[in-house]
């Protein structure tokens, strides 16, 4: 353990405190070798009622004054995908360890200028790619580890949303694209399996239903991406599914390799809850058990607390997410130019 955390507690600050934000600061408020310390967020009501709900001391509007208080360790950036660049320059430059949330950028340059940034100041840089903890994806990986597959070779993966997700839950909606949202979540699976950079991306979209709604991003993307080392993924994403599903999530996941096969239903609930008012699908996210917080965000945020502690490199690096967002970025660009894109 690292002199500076001798008392093996990492104090710990949030900045944003929506919904996403909410994960992680239940997460931290739990950690047995961490204490949350201080909440930044423009709504300021909404982060005093997180702060006394989970501990924290500090609640600030200006995430500025966060990262000005010496005894923050570290922080969780957890703020909509198009700002997190001035963020977690910012936090390194104040010497904090920075978990921010997917995607780490939405442009190359961005993701570049974050990862130069975390370099510099040598302090851990994890990006939230939380699905890895997810058993059924993790169980996969340890199997293609063990040689129990044989090779990877292909993968189809979905990830969708219903419209509550672009309509209600997200104003920023129009600032992002499913390549960033959704896309990167199975697309850093399928890197992880495929131990390898894409070579080739051709993508396609369409913008109809939240065009009509005055949101003006696409309804879908189709991806097929080539990898150098001979591996394909076909990638696609939605968020216009009607509301009326059993669940926000719809996900499917296959993975074809020379000696096996995988097949996961990643938004199937562990158990389903229903009312007289309406049904309550459980597991994908996680929830409590008695009183703690279960499930891949709280894994992953425990992750980087300890590899922060242990001086670890963690699971997801700065790198990791450079490389996601080339891809992702190659995907905008197909779909706009309506021809592959070479990497």
């Amino acid at each position: 353990m690292s002199k500076a955390y001798a008392d093996g507690n990492l104090k710990y600050g949030v900045i944003g405190a929506g919904t996403h934000g909410e994960n992680h600061l239940k997460s931290v408020s739990v950690a047995n070798n961490a204490q949350l310390v201080a909440i930044a967020d423009l709504n300021v009501p909404r982060a005093r009622a997180m702060a006394a709900k989970y501990g924290a001391r500090e609640v600030f509007e200006d995430y500025k004054q966060l990262l000005a208080l010496d005894e923050i360790d570290a922080v969780s950036v957890v703020l909509p995908d198009h700002l997190h660049r001035q963020v977690c320059e910012d936090a390194f430059a104040a010497g904090k360890h920075v978990l921010v949330e997917k995607p780490m950028a939405t442009s190359v340059a961005d993701a570049e200028a974050i990862l130069a940034a975390q370099q510099a100041s040598g302090k851990t840089l994890m990006v939230n790619w939380s699905n890895r903890w997810m058993h059924s994806f993790a169980q996969t990986k340890a199997a293609l580890d063990a040689g129990d597959l044989g090779d990877p070779l292909y993968c189809y993966a979905r990830l969708n949303n219903t419209l509550f997700v672009p309509t209600q839950m997200l104003s920023w909606s129009a600032q992002t694209q499913l390549p960033f949202w959704l896309i990167c979540h199975r697309y850093d699976i399928a890197r992880w399996y495929f131990k390898s950079e894409a070579k080739r991306v051709n993508a396609v979209c369409r913008s109809v239903k939240l065009k009509s709604m005055g949101i003006d991003t696409p309804d879908f993307y189709q991806a097929t991406v080539e990898f150098e080392n001979g591996c394909v993924g076909n990638f696609e994403s939605c968020w216009i599914m009607p509301e009326s599903m059993p669940s926000v999530v719809d996900s499917k996941f296959e993975l074809i390799c020379t000696d096996g096969y995988v097949n996961i239903d990643a938004a199937l609930p562990d158990f389903v809850l229903a009312t007289h008012e309406k049904q309550h699908n459980r597991g994908i996210l996680g929830g409590d058990v008695m009183g703690e917080p279960v499930g891949f965000v709280n894994q992953a945020v425990k992750h980087f607390i300890n590899s922060v502690l242990l001086g670890h490199e963690p699971l997801i690096t700065g790198h990791d997410g450079l490389m996601i967002t080339k891809a992702l970025v190659a995907m905008v660009e197909s779909a706009e130019k309506g021809q592959p894109v070479d990497l």
